[in-house]
């Protein structure tokens, strides 16, 4: 992310000078012309391609330190060099576009070099959509189908006020809407808050838990809670296990009470002595995000609960016979 804000930084005060000098523009520094926008544009778009892939190959990481000034006033102050040069060095700079015949074959060059980077980095996230399925590739490989076409349109338009210019620049729109979208709108843009939320999760007395049929057994596939500190295996160990065999009990085992709520498909509130103490289990019929059929519970210690209150709702406790 931080990174980003360094790419989006220069990229969008680089469009900025781009904008500003733009033929027909007031007075910007210099007179505006054609020239200097359009180098202004291919730079704008090779740094934005360069950054963007590298932001795909580097490994994310929390940094220790805060580095936001630092970044911020680095992207500024190479924004500032790189709009002092061209306009300094305008009337050196090769053409890159003649009004009227169109675009030249170093500006087309430098477009393709461009394009091909971003089809890199569309072959890129879309092969990281593949192994993670992620809701933020999907739309940043729609951000880079859309970038490429806007390339691609920049090297056959013969004026910078014809139909095709036009067309590009509303591809580089929906492209970077897209970037907005993949990297601070998609559902896992959330995923510090749902990391908060399961450490806060694991703090809360008792045990939750879910667990997904497999031949008569119920193996648990999430686990969570204080109780995890006072049982005998880990909580990477327990994913996988049945839970007979986690909560091995002289009562009427787990494995029972599960398969009597997965056949009524209701919700089944009991008691059972584990640990020398006496604990009350809800276990409840739901779905998970892949459409599986699963059973979510909680269990938690009866020490100190005397009566609920007439307000809450309980679950009915359920007592069957073998």
């Amino acid at each position: 992310m931080l990174l980003l804000s360094f790419t989006l930084l220069m990229v969008g005060t680089l469009d900025l000078f781009h904008t500003l000098s733009f033929k027909g523009m007031p007075y910007f520094i210099t007179e505006s012309s054609i020239a200097k926008a359009t180098w202004f544009w291919v730079t704008s778009r090779f740094i934005q391609s360069v950054l963007i892939l590298a932001i795909l190959l580097i490994p994310d990481r929390k940094l220790k330190r805060d580095y936001r000034f630092v970044v911020f006033f680095l992207g500024f102050v190479i924004s500032i060099a790189i709009g002092f040069l061209i306009i300094y060095f305008e009337k050196s700079l090769p053409l890159l576009v003649v009004e009227g015949k169109g675009t030249t074959m170093l500006k087309n060059g430098i477009e393709y070099v461009v394009s091909f980077i971003q089809f890199a980095s569309l072959i890129i996230t879309l092969y990281q959509y593949y192994l993670e399925k992620s809701e933020t590739k999907l739309s940043l490989a729609l951000a880079f189908v859309y970038l490429l076409l806007a390339e691609l349109v920049f090297t056959i338009y013969q004026s910078i006020f014809d139909l095709d210019n036009f067309l590009g620049h509303i591809f580089k729109a929906f492209g970077f809407y897209y970037i907005l979208r993949s990297f601070y709108f998609s559902s896992s843009s959330h995923d510090d808050n749902r990391l908060d939320n399961h450490q806060l999760l694991s703090e809360l007395p008792g045990f939750i838990f879910i667990v997904i049929k497999r031949d008569n057994e119920f193996i648990l596939t999430y686990c969570t809670g204080e109780l995890l500190q006072n049982i005998s295996f880990d909580q990477e160990e327990m994913v996988g296990m049945s839970l007979s065999e986690v909560f091995a009990t002289d009562n009427m085992t787990m494995n029972e009470y599960c398969r009597f709520s997965w056949r009524l498909q209701e919700a089944v509130t009991f008691e059972i002595d584990y640990m020398d103490k006496s604990r009350v289990i809800s276990i409840k019929p739901s779905v998970d995000r892949d459409e599986n059929k699963v059973l979510i519970g909680t269990i938690i210690e009866m020490i100190g609960i005397h009566q609920q209150p007439t307000s809450a709702k309980v679950g009915t406790k359920r007592k069957m016979s073998k």
